[in-house]
């Protein structure tokens, strides 16, 4: 008998499976609960829609130093994770959430994620750091290269709490608000290095890149050590079978996080259907993004319903 997490990880690395795996996410809001309050959340969305993997949403912010709320003084920067080897108190709670995840559902795939950490920073502080870096890209190296130590040595120790597959989301590529206004070229320089050092710390996970925002260009994180894609690809390059037969990597995809808020359950399996036949079965089926918290819950039964059909063309 085929578990949920021999699924999952059978499918990450390109293999057959009995049926692709299915699983979805939201923001719960959590970033002020306590480790027991996320982890309940998740189990519960999880085990309401049988899904296959549980996607642990990491809404705790990075530690800031006391008092500090935004940055009106670039040089505020420097003092933040002034001292990036020590564990942070956002990292201690996550690792909470994650061991009562995995003590509660032994038989469900476990995907952490991580922000990049240029946008691990706008998180945290606001999109007007990037302001800062623009002006001072000195300040952008000295800056993000700290928060990515962190987080390097954050997902280098993941697998220790029986998490699966890292899951960092990429902001940066994309030519929409989300995206900063960043130039090809300051992305290239400042936020693609630092990306790529948080991936390699973890080369025992399945690793995925959720290629954020519309008009995405893939090219730029073409050389990302990951298996797995996830992106919009109703509204970003590359399409389904160009993100195997071009970059090698797993589809993660299944249904548009947009439009399909007010979706009918059918609706919602219809085009996890699409894109099945799309990858030719070899995918693992998620919303591109996450979904809005209001989601119908029917519609998350449709997108659990796709996967059960036999896939016919």
């Amino acid at each position: 008998m085929t578990t949920k997490r021999d699924r999952f990880l059978t499918a990450a690395r390109g293999g057959t499976t009995d049926r692709p795996p299915v699983g979805a996410w939201v923001h719960y809001g959590s970033a002020r609960w306590s480790p027991q309050q996320v982890a309940e959340a998740h189990l519960r969305f999880y085990r309401d829609y049988d899904w296959d993997f549980i996607k642990v949403m990491h809404d705790y912010r990075i530690d800031l130093p006391e008092g500090l709320e935004e940055i009106t003084d670039p040089a505020q920067l420097d003092d933040v994770l002034a001292d990036p080897g020590v564990l942070l108190d956002s990292h201690a709670r996550q690792h909470e959430v994650l061991e009562l995840i995995r003590a509660a559902a032994p038989e469900a795939a476990v995907i952490e994620t991580v922000f990049s950490p240029t946008q691990a920073l706008v998180r945290a502080l606001g999109g007007s750091v990037i302001e800062y870096f623009k002006v001072d890209p000195a300040l952008a190296h000295r800056t993000i290269s700290r928060v990515a130590d962190a987080l390097a040595r954050y997902a280098a120790g993941l697998d220790g709490f029986g998490v699966d597959a890292l899951f960092v989301a990429v902001n940066g590529a994309s030519r929409d608000a989300t995206s900063f206004g960043l130039t090809p070229e300051q992305f290239r320089d400042w936020v693609a290095p630092y990306d790529i050092q948080v991936l390699a710390a973890a080369p025992s996970l399945v690793r995925i890149a959720h290629l954020h925002g519309e008009d995405a260009d893939p090219e730029l994180i073409a050389d990302y050590p990951v298996e797995v894609l996830s992106w919009s690809d109703t509204s970003s390059a590359p399409t389904i079978p160009e993100a195997t037969s071009r970059y090698g990597w797993v589809p993660m995809v299944g249904i548009d996080e947009l439009t399909s808020l007010y979706w009918t359950p059918s609706e919602a399996a219809a085009h996890v259907l699409q894109a099945r036949r799309a990858a030719g079965d070899r995918l693992i089926v998620a919303p591109n993004c996450t979904l809005h918290s209001d989601t119908n819950p029917l519609t998350l039964v449709g997108l659990r319903r796709g996967v059960d059909v036999a896939l016919t063309y």
